[in-house]
């Protein structure tokens, strides 16, 4: 599964621009009502709002040999977060998705995340910046029946329970090493933090085995 366009939004405009932009590394085009920033393969859009601040989870995807140089560039930027009250380490390793991650705030408090999955045998010889990035991999869909997301997911769009992670009554990750529909319970702590998982706006745009679908939970345009 790919993830081809991420539609959320802010309430920090300026904020955002500069975090993405000037911290991140990536490119970042202005318009009206919308900031679009080319994260690699995806597309992430944040759309104004007045109403809400919203948080969401995004994961993008780094090359195997990036990690490290990545943490150390980004901790000497801005917090990274640790893997729980209990464990100061900032570096999560996923063993049995074969991945290793940590995780940041950006202006607007969404959990990010910078993930290497081995088994895409992606590397780079370049200095790790804004282009280093993949793609978005993940993207959090919070439910209040995370089963029966997951089963609609399945049935419309045929996108399937990933393989590495059983699936959860409160927590399920759909798709494959690509891409990923982390399903969360609303109210379920987003890790490694004790946020609270909540519905807001959101659009995605992507691809199963080519064909092109679009979820829109909250109507962005």
């Amino acid at each position: 599964m790919k993830l081809k366009e991420i539609h959320i939004c802010t309430d920090q405009p300026e904020e955002t621009t500069f975090f993405y932009r000037e911290i991140l590394g990536l490119p970042v085009k202005t318009y009206r009502d919308s900031l679009h920033i080319q994260a690699g393969d995806t597309l992430l859009a944040f759309h104004l709002t007045k109403n809400t601040e919203p948080v969401y989870h995004i994961a993008f995807d780094i090359p195997n040999n990036k990690l490290e140089e990545a943490h150390s560039l980004l901790k000497g930027q801005l917090g990274i977060l640790f893997i729980s009250e209990e464990n100061t380490d900032t570096i999560a390793d996923f063993s049995r998705w074969n991945a290793r991650s940590f995780y940041f705030r950006d202006n607007n408090g969404n959990i990010l995340e910078y993930i290497t999955r081995y088994d895409r045998g992606k590397t780079s010889e370049e200095t790790f910046g804004g282009k280093s990035i993949l793609n978005i991999s993940e993207i959090g869909l919070v439910s209040d029946d995370v089963p029966q997301l997951a089963e609609k997911l399945r049935s419309t769009y045929d996108v399937p329970i990933y393989e590495k992670q059983p699936p959860h009554e409160h927590f399920t990750a759909m798709g494959d090493d690509e891409g990923l529909f982390i399903l969360a319970a609303t109210g379920r702590d987003w890790y490694p933090t004790k946020q609270k998982s909540n519905n807001f706006p959101l659009k995605v745009v992507f691809t199963v085995d080519g064909t092109e679908h679009t979820i829109n939970r909250g109507k962005i345009r």
